[in-house]
């Protein structure tokens, strides 16, 4: 079935199908203002070609050729006007029996003069001086068998140039080919026995490549005159010399004719015209050209590239790349016409990409939200993928473990065992190769876990692909955000404020993403400060203060006795920033009854007062910010997705503090004299010690953990100078970059808040974690599952409840889950077989030895409420019988 959705995403999500239509595009356009201004394309189309043409060195001319012309002696002796055709016929002779090897005639035009007898004597000279080659009139009746006819027509450009002549032409119903081309194929023949095959290569015209000035003057020419004299007198050697071996071309009319415009500048007749098309054949000059296919194809190539190179990257680099891409091409015509003998398009490419630049500039504009929701959809769906790979490693993940443990508990009862070594060992075996295939599922579904990560990174960088900026940009952008309470000269900042710039002209909703304290209210005010709503309200909501029952009349209001305690009408947030902007802080932190509410007021812009029956609507600018990762919630299922699409029309994610170090000592000056002139004291001075310890601090807090810090510092010094001592910054202000951590591991209950708080920051992964505490890895398992046994006995066998205890982040609930839930079931699938707790705890203390006592009393706890359950399920069971 049809889907056209389906065809537009991907062709919005790829950088090729759109550079193709858009080459295309430009190609017809182009082809449109040829049609509009063809001279004007011509000429530019040819000048390469042209300004080649008329400095290059001059090509040689053939030795094989020999050109007898008219001149000022023989029209005295003979007449200025058409001459007798007897003396034609007596030329033709003497040029055959002198050796010649093939004999042109132009004989277009006038007709000759002369009687019955004069026809004859020509008639029989062409018979005789066969083969020859004869260009006459369409109306002329001279042929005879030997005799090749030809035409003398040129092909002249929309800009009035002869730069072609056609291959053949039709006359009185017969298809027959260029004198010159005529010409070289006869005498190829002759020389060679081979006849070449010009005529049917199927080009339409073939482009001339003119010898010095495309005159006459550049070939070897004899006046007619000399040969005449030397027939009259007899002179056998010297027209032997002249005429023997050679290409003997006659040229008998006067030279007031039709001539052509040549590209040198010059004007020739159609005859000379193809002598320089035969010279050119005879000494391997030839040029080729593109037909209209390759012509187009060409075009559209160029376009395509010079299209790709503009969406596949972004900001002056992608300019200066398809400028490259187009001097590029130019270097590629001067070498294909100097080395290759091709003539390449010019104006057509020029044109297209041109049209390209200016066409990919305005659909990148179009475009930009759609691709960027897409680029958001691939993100949600792979985070979905990866949650789901996630999941399944955790499950391989724990089933290895799980096989790991019973492994070891088999060779235990190998060795302690005398009687069934034979059938311990073999369930060793399909242990040891159970755990092998467990070990490699888990291997897979990390790598793929992996490359979906990878995946999601580089999709990330592409919504987040810097613009350079200038100097001179920095400089003003720096002092707009200072005016705005943004104190930064990090580029990344800037680019941010750049982009808050544009976008806040647009009714869109803005979505502030960044860690607590990196500026998101202010960078939510700066919003609507340069919105055309900078003169209305502008209302500051903490979505995670709101109670939830109050949830409702906070954000909509109330009206009078809707509830208890409601004695008057009350307007709500939404209401109360109408035609200005609301800014929704901590809106990750939001309860799904809640997201839900929500989503009809930003879909519809209205919404109903607790107790009201008819709806308020409002104009109202939604600026939200959170500190979570929405994408993860979606997936994970504690945040909507329409909500989400919704929120993410502008998104805007800030650089912590650490990731901005040159903003740490202009911060530290500003804080530093704001709070002394708070605190009534002169503002001190920071060591070079104490300013490196503030660079290098990783302020997980970011600037509101730096500004207490500093507060702490003024407040409880009084000397005019700053120490590193003075900060109290502890161990932490080692700098982050290349820092290895080497947790302490101490014997006492608070190992487990380490272990817990490492295990939280590799999400999980057991592997990851002991690689990072230096430990086993069995050790690290068996240290969560006496951490997930314990809190299953304080939560009153509640897993969720557990599990939420030892996750800690939402983000982690569903891991921890699984291996609370898998934990769980192994544990009671080793204590089922037993008959008495007391047998399960000898089992389970051997089996979970590498426990601390304090996690065993857990297992102890557990492994006896499951004995007492059992024992009073099985209680009234007896009593019944």
């Amino acid at each position: 079935m049809f889907d056209a959705s389906h065809l537009w995403r991907q062709f919005l999500s790829s950088s090729w199908l759109q550079a193709c239509a858009m080459g295309l595009l430009a190609t017809v356009l182009s082809f449109g203002l040829w049609t509009a201004a063809p001279a004007t394309f011509t000429a530019l189309d040819w000048a390469v070609y042209d300004f080649w043409l008329a400095d290059r060195a001059p090509i040689p001319v053939s030795p094989s050729l020999l050109i007898v012309t008219r001149d000022p002696v023989s029209d005295k002796e003979f007449g200025a006007g058409p001459w007798d055709r007897a003396i034609l016929a007596r030329l033709l002779t003497s040029a055959h029996e002198s050796g010649a090897l093939l004999i042109g005639l132009d004989h277009a035009g006038s007709a000759q003069l002369g009687e019955a007898a004069s026809d004859a004597l020509l008639m029989e000279a062409m018979g005789n001086a066969g083969p020859l080659v004869i260009a006459q009139s369409p109306d002329a009746t001279l042929a005879s068998d030997t005799t090749i006819a030809s035409h003398l027509f040129v092909e002249t450009h929309a800009d009035h140039v002869a730069r072609t002549v056609p291959m053949t032409a039709i006359q009185n119903g017969h298809s027959i080919p260029a004198f010159g081309i005529a010409l070289y194929e006869t005498f190829q023949q002759q020389a060679s026995l081979t006849k070449p095959s010009l005529s049917n290569e199927g080009t339409a015209s073939l482009l001339v490549n003119y010898a010095g000035n495309g005159t006459i003057d550049a070939f070897p020419t004899i006046p007619l005159s000399s040969i005449w004299n030397a027939i009259e007198h007899h002179e056998r050697d010297r027209l032997t010399e002249w005429f023997k071996g050679k290409v003997v071309v006659f040229l008998p009319h006067p030279t007031a004719r039709e001539s052509w415009l040549l590209p040198t500048g010059q004007t020739v007749t159609g005859s000379v015209a193809h002598l320089h098309v035969l010279n050119m054949l005879l000494t391997g000059n030839r040029f080729s050209q593109l037909g209209a296919a390759g012509h187009s194809l060409l075009t559209l190539l160029v376009a395509s590239l010079v299209a790709w190179l503009l969406l596949r990257f972004r900001g002056a680099i992608s300019l200066l790349l398809a400028g490259k891409a187009i001097a590029v091409y130019g270097v590629v015509i001067v070498l294909a016409r100097a080395m290759a003998n091709v003539v390449l398009p010019l104006a057509m490419p020029l044109t297209a990409a041109l049209l390209v630049l200016v066409g990919t500039t305005i659909w990148s504009h179009l475009t930009a939200h759609q691709r960027l929701m897409l680029i958001e959809q691939d993100m949600l769906s792979l985070q979905q993928e990866a949650v789901a790979v996630r999941e399944a490693l955790v499950l391989r993940e724990t089933r290895a473990e799980t096989l790991q443990e019973d492994l070891a508990v088999a060779r235990a009862a190998i060795v302690q065992s005398t009687d069934q070594q034979e059938t311990l060992t073999r369930s060793t075996d399909i242990l040891r190769s159970q755990l092998a295939d467990a070990q490699g599922q888990e291997e897979d579904a990390r790598k793929k876990l992996e490359a979906l990560e990878q995946q999601l990174h580089n999709l990330r960088a592409a919504t987040n692909e810097p613009m350079a900026i200038g100097d001179a940009e920095l400089d003003r952008l720096r002092d707009e955000c200072r005016q705005l309470g943004m104190i930064t000269q990090d580029p990344s900042f800037l680019r941010l404020y750049r982009d808050l710039k544009k976008g806040a002209k647009s009714p869109l909703t803005v979505l502030v993403l960044g860690e607590p304290g990196t500026g998101k209210e202010l960078f939510a005010r700066a919003a609507h400060r340069l919105s055309p709503r900078t003169g209305k309200t502008f209302i500051a909501v903490n979505m995670a203060a709101i109670s939830p029952d109050l949830f409702e009349s906070e954000l909509f209001g109330h009206t009078r006795g809707s509830f208890t305690g409601a004695t008057t009408d009350r307007r709500g947030y939404f209401e109360l920033a109408n035609h200005g902007t609301i800014f929704l802080d901590e809106i990750g932190d939001l309860r799904l009854d809640h997201q839900s509410k929500l989503l009809r007021v930003l879909q519809e812009r209205s919404f109903y007062r607790v107790g009201a029956t008819a709806p308020t609507t409002v104009d109202v600018r939604i600026v939200a910010a959170t500190n979570r990762d929405l994408q993860r919630g979606v997936s994970e299922g504690w945040f909507r997705e329409d909500l989400y699409f919704r929120l993410t029309s502008l998104v805007f994610r800030l650089p912590p503090l650490r990731e901005r170090a040159g903003d740490v000592p202009i911060l530290a000056d500003m804080f530093l004299n704001d709070i002394a002139s708070q605190m009534n004291k002169p503002a001190p001075k920071l060591s070079n010690e104490a300013l490196r310890a503030l660079i290098g601090h990783e302020w997980k807090g970011n600037v509101r953990e730096f500004r207490h810090c500093l507060e702490q510092a003024i407040a409880l010094n009084d000397s005019p100078l700053l120490t590193k001592e003075s900060l109290r910054l502890g161990r932490e202000s080692t700098p982050a970059v290349g820092r290895t951590k080497t947790p302490q591991i101490l014997p006492d209950p608070a190992s487990d808040a380490a272990v817990l708080n490492c295990l939280r920051q590799h999400s999980f992964d057991m592997q990851a974690t002991a690689k990072t505490l230096g430990w086993d890895r069995s050790t690290v398992t068996q240290r969560l599952k006496g951490l997930c046994f314990q809190s299953l006995v304080e939560a009153e066998s509640d897993h969720s409840k557990a599990a939420s205890a030892i996750a800690g982040d939402p983000s982690h609930l569903r891991t921890v889950e699984l291996k609370l839930m898998d934990y769980h079931s192994h544990l009671m699938s080793v204590i089922e077989p037993f008959a008495t707790a007391d047998q399960a705890l000898l089992d389970c203390k051997r089996r979970f030895k590498n426990l601390p006592d304090r996690h065993f009393t857990a297992v102890e706890a557990l492994v006896r409420q499951y004995f007492r359950h059992k024992k009073e399920s099985a209680y009234p069971s007896r009593i019944e019988t």
